[in-house]
């Protein structure tokens, strides 16, 4: 079908989902538009304690917006049309997955201890590291400065050698739990002593890394069992989920096009169930820059 028609199906579509109100009883109208018991009693569920009234008068602000929404025709922008189309997706994948599941049987006391016994890093043995880093743009890199990131040096050092060589470089630095890295970095940072020097190459960017310092920072059963708990709970939701999704893929005649199978042929494996960040990558607020960059460690 032409892109026109297509667009025109979407709108249509859509905006026969957004007049198809909940039924009940109606709470106030604007513009014409009804605003229910229903559609409040979402909002309830989605902010518990907040005042009814303050939710109402919420809802009537987002339908004037909605209305001035309409009348500026943003709603037929195809940019919008896709998210609205991600959203009302989203909802209904997920209230399917909620009937067919059902509630998720917390992770018992025996089954949190196991985890915290099988993962050191991230919890008994987990460890600090402090990095001193020296960005610079991939094409300074040189076998020069390849040569210059052997052994143990400080930042301070990096920094003199770049400037020596008339590099420019912004100069950061980290903190990071054992928790919060790749297995693999974790593992060869355990056995570094502070100076060891390493490079981490991106696309966009090429960083200069010091280590500064590593030291224990254990956690306790006790102190771990929230995050365990939700990580627990999170991995068997998955589960679960994965064991719906295999039937209906296995029943369903699913067929890449030209450009879709190139995306998949271009993916270097297959995607996996994104995990709960942990505690610490969420009070970090990192951009993940030396995670990233593990392949390139030397």
């Amino acid at each position: 079908m032409p892109g026109a028609v297509l667009l025109a199906v979407a709108v249509l579509a859509l905006a026969g989902c957004e007049k198809a109100k909940p039924s009940g009883q109606s709470l106030a109208q604007v513009n014409g538009e009804e605003i229910t018991v229903h559609q409040l009693n979402a909002e309830v569920k989605s902010f518990p304690g907040s005042p009814p009234a303050t939710l109402l008068e919420a809802l009537v602000n987002r339908q004037l917006l909605v209305d001035a929404a309409r009348k500026a025709k943003i709603d037929e922008d195809p940019a919008v049309l896709a998210e609205l189309q991600k959203v009302r997706d989203t909802v209904l994948a997920q209230a399917y997955v909620n009937r067919r599941v059902g509630p998720i049987a917390p992770p018992t006391e025996q089954e949190i201890a196991q985890f915290y016994k099988d993962s050191p890093d991230s919890f008994a043995q987990r460890r600090q590291y402090e990095f001193g880093e020296a960005i610079i743009d991939p094409k300074d890199m040189s076998a020069k400065i390849e040569g210059f990131m052997v052994g143990k040096k400080s930042i301070d050092e990096i920094g003199s050698f770049l400037d020596g060589e008339h590099v420019p470089y912004r100069r950061e630095s980290a903190s990071r739990f054992s928790t919060e890295l790749p297995t693999t970095m974790s593992e060869s940072l355990r056995t570094m002593e502070p100076g060891t020097v390493f490079v981490v190459k991106e696309n966009d960017q090429t960083l200069l890394v010091s280590l500064q310092s590593a030291r224990s920072a254990p956690l306790s059963l006790a102190e771990s069992t929230p995050q365990i708990r939700q990580l627990l709970t999170a991995r068997k939701y998955t589960e679960l989920v994965n064991a719906q999704i295999k039937p209906l893929k296995e029943a369903a005649r699913i067929e890449y096009l030209a450009r879709g199978e190139a995306i998949m042929k271009a993916a270097p494996q297959q995607a996996q169930p994104v995990k709960p960040p942990s505690q610490g990558e969420v009070a970090s607020g990192d951009d993940g820059h030396i995670q990233r960059g593990i392949a390139s460690m030397k």
